[in-house]
């Protein structure tokens, strides 16, 4: 989740997390943590949490308050980095992708990645706000990512983003366009129905 970002932004972002709360299933992790200007230095989750999975081993009842106190815990630190008032200097969304590659090296288990940020990338390498993301803008930076080694691997990642935002219509088409491209240099599972706002649709495999 973006560290820098306003009220109104945080309802939409408290309402995707509703969304992935209600499908969370035994043997689930969910990862939270904030995209920041050191995101990728000193990346602390605020989430690591693993659904408890029901087991012959461990009695119902048992079972039961593991699970209920897993999800209080879970519900109780979203709410705590909802509640944040102060924000973040810059977004470094690009080199945040680096973390999910490190998350999702070895799990076995399906893989979804949830952007909450308005996608404006903004650090020292790269400033969406004061730049002109064109198709040009977007292959010099895949390119240059690819020489440096830093492209993420995110082969069967299911991408989905929520709060995206600009000052006009063209600056969001073209950083939606930017975003498209990157995902798929990345490899990752990427569709455009799923860049938006709000988090429009949420679907899990069965």
């Amino acid at each position: 989740m973006s560290g820098s970002t306003n009220q109104a932004r945080r309802t939409v972002y408290r309402q995707a997390f509703e969304k992935v709360y209600e499908n969370l299933r035994q043997g689930d992790r969910i990862i939270v943590g904030t995209i920041t200007g050191r995101s990728y230095i000193d990346f602390k989750p605020v989430v690591d949490a693993e659904i408890p999975k029901q087991s012959i081993w461990v009695n119902r009842i048992t079972f039961e308050q593991n699970l209920a106190k897993t999800k209080k815990d879970i519900q109780a630190n979203i709410e705590k980095l909802l509640a944040r008032k102060r924000g973040t200097p810059h977004t470094e969304i690009i080199n945040s992708l680096n973390i999910a590659d490190k998350i999702f090296h070895n799990e076995n288990r399906q893989k979804i990645l949830i952007i909450l940020s308005d996608m404006i990338q903004d650090s020292r390498e790269y400033n969406f706000e004061r730049v002109n993301v064109t198709e040009a803008f977007t292959s010099r930076v895949i390119k240059d990512r690819r020489q440096q080694n830093l492209i993420p691997k995110l082969d069967d990642v299911k991408v989905y983003v929520a709060g995206a935002s600009a000052k006009n219509s063209k600056k969001f088409r073209s950083i939606e366009k930017f975003w498209n491209r990157y995902f798929i240099a990345c490899g990752a599972d990427f569709s455009l129905h799923r860049y938006g706002h709000t988090l429009l649709e949420f679907e899990r495999e069965t």
